[in-house]
């Protein structure tokens, strides 16, 4: 058993009861049967707790390489090359333009 089914396996069992509840509610709400609905909510709650656990896991910037990093950053940068943002003149880059109180 993987270790995502077995954790999804003792969320399902802490939950049993919660579970039965919901799936009588929307059995009301949609006419369906709860067995029709058990493999959607099934679903739905697998992706959540996917979700919740790749969250939970380290970031890339925690887990990456220096040369991963750099490469990331620059496939950022280039994917910023084909807006029409207008380049900043020299004048409009330097100190005394961004800090006009300090000189």
């Amino acid at each position: 058993m993987s270790k995502i089914s077995h954790q999804y396996s003792d969320f399902n069992n802490s939950y049993a009861q919660d579970i039965e509840q919901v799936l009588g509610m929307l059995s009301k709400i949609t006419s369906c049967s709860v067995a029709e609905i058990k493999p959607h909510l099934d679903a739905l709650l697998n992706r959540l707790n996917q979700e919740k656990d790749d969250s939970a896991s380290a970031s890339f910037y925690e887990t990456s390489t220096h040369e991963e990093w750099s490469a990331e950053f620059q496939a950022w940068v280039d994917s910023h090359k084909s807006r029409d943002i207008p380049v900043l003149s020299d004048e409009a880059m330097s100190r005394e333009s961004i800090y006009p109180d300090r000189f």
